[in-house]
């Protein structure tokens, strides 16, 4: 226990003031009261800042990293092979006994036939040629979407949804 330097009387450990006068009960060096000391805050919160930069530092730094390596180097070459289309096989032009078209001239009137899908997302897989049609599957290769099974004349290049 403390005793108040103003009157002497025992003062409790953790009083703020003294129980008899009333006057500050803090602990006194040679007379002169010691305050308690103020929380240092500056330290964490600078410690906050220092997180927050390095938290936004490590966001935005890989994206910004790429685009600044791709405007300096030089773009990997790719080899590839020819393109090939289905006339190039062997027998790819050839027709069926009664047919006006062959298989590759009944694929490009299908692709026509789809006008509101881009060229490039359409996939169409020959199923070959039946009663006097050639049958095929066509499929949106960008969204994944089946198109169903299709049917074009090999006569005269109707092109009519298979049932």
């Amino acid at each position: 226990m403390q005793s108040c330097e103003n009157c002497g009387t025992r003062v409790p450990a953790g009083a703020t003031s003294c129980p008899e006068c009333g006057l500050y009960a803090g602990e006194y060096v040679e007379g002169q009261a010691i305050l308690p000391r103020k929380p240092r805050y500056g330290l964490w919160l600078a410690l906050l800042g220092v997180a927050v930069v390095l938290a936004a530092a490590s966001f935005w730094v890989p994206k910004l990293l790429p685009t600044i390596q791709r405007s300096t180097a030089e773009p990997p070459r790719v080899e590839t092979a020819p393109v090939r289309v289905v006339k190039d096989r062997p027998g790819g032009a050839r027709r069926p006994k009664g047919a006006a078209i062959s298989e590759p001239e009944a694929i490009l009137r299908l692709r026509r036939h789809f006008t509101t899908i881009k060229t490039d997302c359409i996939a169409i897989l020959g199923n070959g040629y039946r009663d006097g049609a050639y049958q095929m599957t066509v499929v949106n290769r960008c969204d994944g979407t089946r198109l169903g099974r299709w049917r074009v004349d090999g006569g005269t290049g109707a092109v009519a949804r298979a049932l």
